[in-house]
């Protein structure tokens, strides 16, 4: 449903329905999340981050889009170099993979993290984040998703799937459950292996592309715009 009300100003501005729920003019949305960006980049809440950029700004997708994908953390020598969420390294090729075989493109969908900094180990190699810095990140993880209002969220990982059940509880178990969508939190969850080499281990690129695949009736339905 589109109509078009005034603003206080008086210029006609555009708000659409999602789910019954009013839709803040993009201009609105695209200031309140360049505060939400400012702020976490002035974060130093993880210790072993101080120093490190968070990776949040215009460069991590459509503000508008229907699709929202939360992966872990930024890669040494991917985001947490490019600026890019999932681009620049190995991840980031895989990851291309899996959305073309969705169907999609990286314009279709806002991409984000479980934390926004790159953790580190004391050998300065990529780290998983612990529970404490997945928990000091959970605000912007969910002030993120209440600006977006994606009507799907695409969960890439156990880090993830943990971050967003902070957010509101779900019950996907990632090897029980790949690739089915649940609904969570006024929207769709749909849990996801990572796209990282190490996570194919457990789960080949092969198979993750299929899962992806298996989203294509579900994308289908649903319009991106």
């Amino acid at each position: 449903m589109n109509i078009t009300p005034t603003n206080p100003q008086g210029v006609m501005v555009s708000v659409r329905s999602r789910g019954g729920r009013p839709v803040p003019s993009f201009d609105r949305t695209k200031r309140q999340f360049t505060l939400l960006a400012r702020e976490a980049h002035r974060c130093c809440r993880c210790d072993r981050m101080a120093g490190c950029e968070a990776i949040l700004s215009e460069r991590n997708g459509r503000l508008q889009s229907r699709i929202l994908v939360v992966a872990e953390a930024p890669g040494r020598l991917g985001a947490a170099r490019t600026g890019i969420p999932l681009f620049g390294d190995q991840s980031g090729r895989n990851f291309e993979q899996l959305l073309a075989a969705a169907g999609l493109e990286r314009s279709d969908v806002f991409i984000t993290n479980a934390i926004l900094c790159n953790p580190r180990d004391e050998r300065g190699r990529n780290a998983t984040p612990t529970a404490a810095e997945i928990q000091n990140c959970s605000p912007f993880l969910g002030r993120t998703i209440a600006l977006i209002d994606p009507r799907i969220v695409i969960a890439l990982g156990a880090v993830a799937l943990k971050a967003l059940a902070l957010l509101a509880p779900h019950s996907i178990v990632l090897k029980r459950d790949v690739g089915q969508p649940i609904s969570w939190n006024d929207r769709l969850l749909v849990g996801m292996y990572h796209p990282s080499p190490r996570a194919q281990l457990h789960r080949s690129l092969a198979l993750q592309c299929d899962d992806f695949r298996s989203l294509r009736p579900l994308l289908a339905d649903m319009t991106l715009a």
